[in-house]
C-alpha cells in the first residue's frame, strides 16, 4: 500500500491510500467515519435518555 497525493483539474488536492487491486480516497473515507460515527452517537444519546 502506498499514498498517492495529485491536484485534478479544478486545483483540488487528493490523497488516495492505493493497495494492489484498490484505491480509496482517504478524504472521503474520514467523512463517512465522521457521519457513521455522528449517527451512531445519536443513537446511543437516544438509548440512554
Amino acid at each position: 500500500m502506498r499514498l498517492h497525493l495529485y491536484r485534478d483539474e479544478s486545483r483540488s488536492r487528493h490523497l488516495d491510500l492505493i493497495g494492489h487491486h484498490w484505491s480509496i480516497d482517504v478524504v472521503t473515507v474520514t467523512a463517512a467515519s465522521i457521519l457513521i460515527l455522528g449517527f451512531a452517537s445519536a443513537i446511543a444519546a437516544m438509548l440512554v435518555r
